[in-house]
Formats: C-alpha cells, sequence, structure tokens
C-alpha cells in the first residue's frame, strides 16, 4: 500500500476516515471498512507476524482495536461487545490474548442477548494506517497501543460500563490478571 498522493484516486474509510489510495482489494462486510483499510489491516497482520516475537503480545489487542473502530450495524451484535471486551479486558484487566479469546468463547457460550452498540461519530484520531507507516518495530508497538487505548476511550462511557458489566458477570476472575 503506497501513501496518498494528488496523483492518484483515493478512498475514504467509514470506518476510521483514513484517506488512502484505491486498490482492488475485496470488500469486507464484516466491518464498516473501505477495501483500502481492510488491505492496510492486512499488511498490519503481515509486520506483526514479521516481527512476532516483538508484537505477538498484542495479536488480539490489534484485532479488537480494528473490530472497535469499524463497526458495520448491520453485523451481528457480538463482534463489537467482543472488541471493546478485548479492549477493557488488556488495559484495565491486565489480561492477554489468551485469556481474551478464552473469554470470547465463555462468554459466547453463556449469553446471547448481546446489546446493540452504536459508535461515537469518532472513533479514536489514530488508524490502522498510522499504526502500520509509523515506523520500526518500536514505533509501531507503541502506535499500536496508542490506537487501541484511543479506540476503547472514545466509546461513551456508558457503553464502556456495559462491556464492564458483561464481562464481570460472564468471565471467571482467573482470566484477569488485575
Amino acid at each position: 500500500m503506497n501513501s496518498p498522493d494528488d496523483t492518484q484516486e483515493s478512498t475514504v474509510c467509514p470506518g476510521c476516515r483514513a484517506v488512502l489510495p484505491s486498490s482492488e482489494w475485496p470488500e469486507t462486510p464484516k466491518y464498516n471498512a473501505s477495501p483500502e483499510c481492510a488491505e492496510v489491516a492486512g499488511e498490519l497482520l503481515g509486520f506483526e507476524v514479521e516481527h512476532a516475537a516483538r508484537l505477538g503480545y498484542l495479536h488480539q489487542l490489534r484485532i479488537d482495536a480494528y473490530g472497535g473502530q469499524h463497526v458495520n450495524p448491520d453485523a451481528p451484535r457480538i463482534g463489537p461487545v467482543f472488541a471493546l471486551n478485548g479492549l477493557y479486558m488488556f488495559f484495565e484487566r491486565g489480561s492477554g490474548n489468551l485469556d481474551v479469546r478464552t473469554a470470547h468463547g465463555i462468554m459466547a457460550n453463556a449469553y446471547d442477548d448481546w446489546p446493540r452498540l452504536v459508535p461515537p461519530d469518532r472513533v479514536g484520531e489514530l488508524t490502522a494506517y498510522d499504526v502500520l507507516t509509523s515506523g520500526g518495530v518500536d514505533e509501531v508497538e507503541s502506535a499500536l497501543l496508542k490506537w487501541a487505548r484511543q479506540v476503547w476511550e472514545s466509546w461513551p462511557d456508558d457503553v464502556r460500563d456495559t462491556i464492564r458489566e458483561l464481562t464481570v458477570k460472564l468471565v471467571p476472575e482467573r482470566y484477569f490478571k488485575r
């Protein structure tokens, strides 16, 4: 993915509002994202895999930040709940990849009346593109943490309280590190 410039067509992602050069990437109906932004997310995954020893601990966080920033109102309601659950568990409870994925499985099997979460007008200022283009491994790690925190903190207090309450109600305490 090349950076956008004035010499080529570009598109605006409806989820994060990143302006990106047009591409041939396929549609992604699961997310409220342009194909170009989905391509960036794939490239960010590739960077993470290339630097797995350093960035692997952020794998689920990257997934949840993207999901929390690109909520499709027509997608199943469980998606944004899980994205925000992962962000909550990482930032407020100190939980990592495996604990969050286990929590998702527990929650999916124990509950089915998921709230419809409506994202705010702007879900953080940073985007996956900002993370991908931030520099080397150190910069990407720092940018990814900042991006994910912005996504979590941009959701209204009442939505975050709902996520906290659902998580504490459904997930055993042993999956929280603090």
